[in-house]
Order: structure tokens, then C-alpha cells, then sequence
């Protein structure tokens, strides 16, 4: 799985971009404030605008469909090359030093 997030929070808005593919699928969205705006249908070979009637609605502009399907191709192309490049490093297992215990109830500092 190969992934990129995009978020700006520079104003009183934030802005998400998410794109991601893996060996047989992909995924571009964009959001503004938690809301989903446009997706890109890859099995329909469209962009959606998945925008309630009850707002003002927002459009991106033509080409953004096939802005979203070059990004695919660039991430599964990296996603290759990274899974060749990582194919003979070996995984490690570093034990914890010590034993790990997790609470079964939430715990609050402070409370006994």
C-alpha cells in the first residue's frame, strides 16, 4: 500500500487530499472541513461529486479525473519499485526490553 496525505491548515479551513493505490486498487479524494467533495470512481472512469443538493455546489475543473488516474499510475509505479527495493531487507524483531501491561478499563490520572 502506497499512500500520500495532503492537509493544509494555514486558515480557518482545512483541506484533505488523500491518494493511495495498492497492486489492484486506488483511492484520490478531497475534502474541505471533513466533508467530502470529489472522489475519483475508478471502475466507472469518472469523478464524483458527491455534494448534498442543499449547498452551494462545488465543481472541479475538467481534467481532474484524469489528473487523479496519472497519480495512480506514478503511485503504483512507485509502489513497485519500492517493493523491489525492499524485497531483501530483512524484518526485525526487537523484543520490548520489559513486559508490557495494559489496562482492561480506561484509566483517568487521578483516579483511584
Amino acid at each position: 500500500l502506497s499512500c500520500v496525505l495532503s492537509v493544509s491548515a494555514d486558515g480557518l479551513h482545512k483541506e484533505i487530499i488523500i491518494s493511495g493505490c495498492s497492486d489492484s486498487d486506488g483511492e484520490v479524494m478531497y475534502s474541505l472541513d471533513g466533508e467530502e467533495l470529489w472522489y475519483a470512481d475508478f471502475t466507472n472512469k469518472k469523478g464524483v461529486e458527491p455534494q448534498p443538493s442543499f449547498i452551494d455546489h462545488m465543481t472541479y475543473v475538467e481534467g481532474t479525473y484524469e489528473q487523479a488516474e496519472a497519480h495512480q499510475q506514478i503511485c503504483k509505479q512507485n509502489l513497485k519499485s519500492g517493493t523491489k527495493a525492499m524485497k531483501d531487507i530483512p524484518l526485525e524483531f526487537d523484543p520490548p526490553s520489559s513486559p508490557i501491561v495494559y489496562s482492561r478499563d480506561n484509566v483517568e490520572l487521578g483516579e483511584n
